[in-house]
């Protein structure tokens, strides 16, 4: 497995991934920042979801293939967005939800499926088990955020509460969202919680909150603690509120 080699020869004391969400539409933009993305030697890739319009077999296909095309020696995990399609993703990109483990590193991620709007019991019960047994550097990430008193368009609420009472005291460094085609950075259950859905679909306020700017989400993980740094596509209008 590419992960697994990639994982070996990073030193444990010092590695980064990076995150980015909602490429659908904007191909060209998303090449860009895939190569950005590599220039930072990450571990792997978090697409955190919408690389499609509809996902579709040709829109799937399309994306796979540019994946190969640009960042062949990079392994890239992806969850699933609410354009996607619930049959032909697990068909062609991966599982629903999914968890990667790195006992080496002492890194976890979990990656949990509320696409359609709603963390439902099987997924806050996945991540509870998951968090009892994290490692040190542990993370959580789904397509939609949390609302939030910050976050209260584009979110989801039906679950939310119980993933704050989840996470809350618990060993996650940092929680991944997208959905919001913009960028921002705020707390949830006393973690660090980030929207990165500037990945090449029109940048756009959905939260009321954040900056609208094509960029990746740079992790980096120096002796089991976890630093964050937004990269934008510097070419791109970048414009903060």
């Amino acid at each position: 497995m590419l992960l697994a080699a990639k994982a070996r020869k990073a030193p444990a004391d010092d590695f980064s991934f990076v995150v980015l969400g909602d490429s659908r539409g904007g191909d060209r933009t998303f090449s860009k920042l895939l190569e950005l993305a590599r220039s930072y030697n990450p571990l792997f890739i978090l697409h955190a979801g919408d690389y499609s319009d509809e996902g579709s077999e040709t829109e799937t296909a399309k994306f796979l293939a540019l994946l190969q095309r640009q960042v062949p020696e990079l392994p890239i995990f992806v969850v699933i967005g609410n354009h996607e399609n619930r049959e032909i993703f697990p068909r062609y990109v991966g599982p629903l939800n999914f968890t990667l483990d790195i006992p080496r590193l002492g890194f976890r991620l979990v990656a949990l499926d509320n696409a359609d709007g709603e963390l439902r019991p099987p997924e806050q019960e996945l991540l509870r088990g998951e968090l009892a047994s994290a490692p040190a550097a542990v993370f959580a990430a789904m397509h939609i955020p949390p609302r939030t008193g910050r976050w209260r368009g584009h979110t989801f609420k039906k679950g939310a509460e119980q993933l704050e009472m989840i996470l809350k005291g618990s060993r996650a460094q940092g929680l991944f969202f997208a959905h919001s085609h913009l960028y921002d950075r705020s707390v949830f259950a006393g973690i660090p919680a980030f929207i990165a859905g500037g990945a090449g679909a029109p940048l756009v306020w959905f939260t009321r909150n954040g900056e609208t700017v094509y960029h990746i989400l740079v992790v980096r993980v120096r002796k089991g603690k976890a630093s964050y740094q937004m990269v934008p596509l510097r070419e791109e209008p970048h414009r903060r509120r």
